[in-house]
Order: C-alpha cells, then sequence, then structure tokens
C-alpha cells in the first residue's frame, strides 16, 4: 500500500454484489484525485449510472497483461494471474488480504480504500448517480421479490416466497416477483399467474424498476446489494448469522432474517436451513423494516 498513486486499474469480480462493492474503491480513489478504471463487463451495463467512472470490459488472465501496462495500482482481492509480467505483477495489490474477520464488506471496501489510497476518512458510498427521469420509489406500495440467486442453496424456499406474497398483498402491498430473463421459464409455472412476473435481459433494466420501488425481499445476492445501493429498503434472507454479518447489503435500510436455531452443523445446515426459516419470522422481518421509516 506504498505504492505511488497513479492511473489505478480495478479488476471485477464475479457477482453483481461484488462488482457494487468494488464501486467503493473507485468512487474512493476518485475522490483521492486519482484517475481510476474499472475492467467489469457487467458493469458496463450500468455505466450511465455512473458517469464519472471510467468501466471496460473484463480482461482475461491470457492477453490480459497489455492492457494493464499503463497503470501504476492494479486491485484485484486475489494474487496476481499466474504467468503475468513481473512489473504488472510489482503494481497489484491483492485487498483480499485486508478484510477483517466479520467486518460488513461494505464497510470493509471503505476501510481498505483508506489503507490503499491514503483518506482519512474514505466514503461508504458507491458513486451511483440514477437517471433523473426516474422517480426515487415512485411506487412506495410495490415490494420487489427476488426468490434467486447465484447458488441454490442460498435460495429460501419458492412455496414460502408465495406464501409470504399473499400475506404482504393482504395488507395491501404490491407484490411483484423479479429475475433474470433467464430464470423466468422455470419460475412461471411456480407463480402461475397469482402475482406479476418481470424479468430484465439486463442489470440497467433491473435497477430501473428497483429504483421506482418502495421495497426489495430477496436472498443472499446481488439483487439485494443493487436495491441497497439505490437505497431501496432491503430485507435480505440469509442461512447463517455470521455470514450475514459479511455478505449483508451494506447501504441505507436493511433488516436481515435467518434461522433461529442453528439446530444442525456444517455442510447440512448449508441446504437445509431454509426449511428451519418460517414463512412468519420473514413476515415479521419485512414488519421491523417498514416500521422504520
Amino acid at each position: 500500500c506504498e505504492k505511488d498513486m497513479g492511473p489505478v486499474a480495478v479488476l471485477g469480480g464475479q457477482g453483481l454484489g461484488d462488482n457494487l462493492l468494488e464501486m467503493v474503491l473507485l468512487e474512493n480513489a476518485r475522490r483521492a484525485g486519482l484517475q481510476v478504471t474499472m475492467f467489469c463487463s457487467r458493469m458496463c451495463e450500468l455505466h450511465s449510472w455512473f458517469p464519472q467512472h471510467r468501466i471496460a470490459p473484463t480482461l482475461q488472465p491470457v492477453g490480459g497483461d497489455h492492457a494493464l501496462a499503463g497503470f501504476q495500482l492494479i486491485l484485484f482481492p486475489k494474487a496476481p494471474w499466474p504467468g503475468i509480467e513481473r512489473a504488472i505483477a510489482e503494481n497489484w495489490i491483492n485487498y483480499g488480504r485486508l478484510y477483517r474477520k466479520n467486518s460488513n464488506r461494505a464497510e470493509d471496501m471503505a476501510y481498505i480504500s483508506g489503507r490503499i489510497f491514503n483518506l482519512a476518512e474514505p466514503t461508504l458510498l458507491s458513486g451511483i448517480r440514477p437517471p433523473s427521469f426516474l422517480q426515487h420509489r415512485k411506487y412506495q406500495q410495490r415490494v420487489c421479490i427476488h426468490p434467486t440467486s447465484a447458488e441454490l442453496s442460498k435460495n429460501w424456499l419458492p412455496q414460502r416466497f408465495l406464501t409470504l406474497a399473499e400475506r404482504l398483498q393482504t395488507k395491501g402491498f404490491e407484490p411483484v416477483f423479479i429475475m433474470s430473463a433467464a430464470e423466468q421459464k422455470d419460475w412461471q409455472p411456480i407463480i402461475d399467474d397469482r402475482f406479476p412476473l418481470h424479468s430484465f435481459a439486463g442489470v440497467d433494466q433491473c435497477a430501473s424498476f428497483l429504483y421506482e420501488s418502495g421495497f426489495f425481499i430477496g436472498n443472499d445476492s446481488g439483487g439485494g446489494h443493487l436495491a441497497s445501493c439505490l437505497d431501496i429498503p432491503v430485507l435480505s434472507i440469509h442461512g447463517r448469522k455470521g455470514k450475514a454479518r459479511v455478505w449483508r447489503p451494506g447501504w441505507g435500510q436493511v433488516e436481515v432474517v435467518t434461522p433461529l436455531l442453528n439446530v444442525i452443523g456444517g455442510s447440512l445446515r448449508q441446504h437445509f436451513w431454509k426449511y428451519f426459516l418460517s414463512v412468519s419470522a420473514v413476515e415479521r422481518g419485512f414488519e421491523h423494516l417498514t416500521n422504520r421509516g
């Protein structure tokens, strides 16, 4: 972390949640007066939401050396790619070594920014700037339910999401299910026209829909981080309290629900936690979230 400050490259991770957290690095670098570029194809879809930042397509380890040659700092949470040029490896910062145990990732990104960029008061903000034609929480009763994630083991039970939606509807809320276009086919027969189902071809479309919604409910996924980043109140469903402390969305109003008892351990808990989290417990979590406002 004692390298000379010059052009900075941030290499994006695989998940949307990771990428939004990485934007905290970019925002702090910008505030430190540095020229910074993020290499992440997914965030290219949200480039208009981050007009102050330079965003380029994801680099591959093979052939990526040339694109990184002009940067004096290269940030990635892992070690340099195998076989990378020595000059580039010397400018590489594996900031994953700076993560603090049990710290929230968004807070960690601000902390790491302070360490790397010598900032006394690093910001937790990502710097996102929604388009001016959108109205924040325009549809305050609309509750976006995102029942999927990148890993099946992270997902609460589909039928319990539906029961939750029914209960919210009786209370005057307008539950809608949201997901990627690729996931829609599997979920159409599950929802069976009982609730609106919206799928999005790109992250920017999803962001626009979320930004004008009242609330978000979902598993540990990128969707929750996106809603949180947009200052939409989030109910985040997790299987383990310890993991939730680290990976809960880090912006705005967030309520986390987990099973009360760790009745099973290890790999079994990873797959069966969802059976020990009732609809009533999640509903109470949503009530706590709505009562905050």
